[in-house]
């Protein structure tokens, strides 16, 4: 635009050079015109200098400002790409965690179906007292470990809760109230004496009745002993605070 407009005026100074053949009257007021057109000529040329100038330190400052974001932005895609490595690093070790996890976790599931299995035989023959104790988690307890719904850390409680109370069972002795049937086929309220999972005995002492108790493959086995019928009601009483402490001898099978 700046070469046209110059092109334009030194056009304009030439065609008033070449009216300079014209009358001598006109001359001075030509040369003026010459002078104003040159000195317009000037200005516009200093202005679009100055333009131009503007123009270039705006291009630079946008430059530098484009140089400085994209500097800007290779600093965080670096930083992305070094986050993204350590993130892909994590999941890497996380997913090796969860693996072993997963197979650690395997051997517990197989672990509580056994514990399961085993305290089911053992509940079998466990005393009367003791399966009513621990029926509320015994009927939580799955018929098939491998179609449940219960989670596996219900099932660990259910099974570890059963052991904590057969162990007590063990360390203590329990005496409850039982409906047995008797050898003739009569059954009798009777009072039973249990000495842990090792021994038990039951009596009636007024009817005379009386037996001993040992653990079996399907469950307690008695055998009728109403001789002892006075010596088991003693042993209770004793138990119970009702009589003062003595030595009772009962017959006990340490097989």
């Amino acid at each position: 635009m700046m070469n046209r407009k110059i092109s334009i005026h030194l056009l304009v100074l030439a065609l008033a050079g070449a009216g300079g053949s014209g009358r001598a009257e006109e001359a001075p007021a030509a040369r003026r015109a010459v002078m104003g057109k040159w000195l317009e000529t000037r200005r516009l040329i200093s202005v679009e200098r100055q333009d131009w100038r503007l123009a270039r330190e705006t291009l630079t400052e946008r430059a530098d400002a484009l140089r400085r974001d994209l500097e800007a932005w290779r600093e965080k895609t670096g930083q992305i790409e070094k986050d993204i490595a350590a993130t892909d690093a994590e999941l890497a070790q996380m997913t090796a965690r969860r693996d072993e996890l997963r197979g650690g976790l395997e051997g517990v599931v197989a672990a509580v179906a056994r514990l399961e299995q085993d305290l089911r035989a053992l509940l079998v023959r466990a005393p009367a007292p003791l399966r009513e104790r621990v029926s509320p988690l015994s009927r939580r307890l799955p018929e098939d470990p491998a179609d449940t719904r219960l989670g596996l850390a219900e099932r660990a409680g259910n099974a570890v809760g059963i052991l904590n109370e057969m162990d007590k069972f063990a360390r203590e002795i329990a005496v409850t109230s039982e409906v047995r049937e008797l050898a003739d086929g009569v059954s009798a309220e009777v009072t039973a004496l249990y000495l842990g999972f090792g021994q038990a005995y039951y009596c009636n002492e007024k009817r005379g009745l009386a037996g001993v108790g040992r653990p079996g493959p399907d469950g307690w086995a008695w055998a009728p002993r109403d001789d002892l019928a006075a010596s088991v009601a003693a042993a209770v009483a004793v138990y119970r605070n009702e009589k003062p402490a003595v030595y009772i001898p009962l017959p006990a099978d340490a097989r």
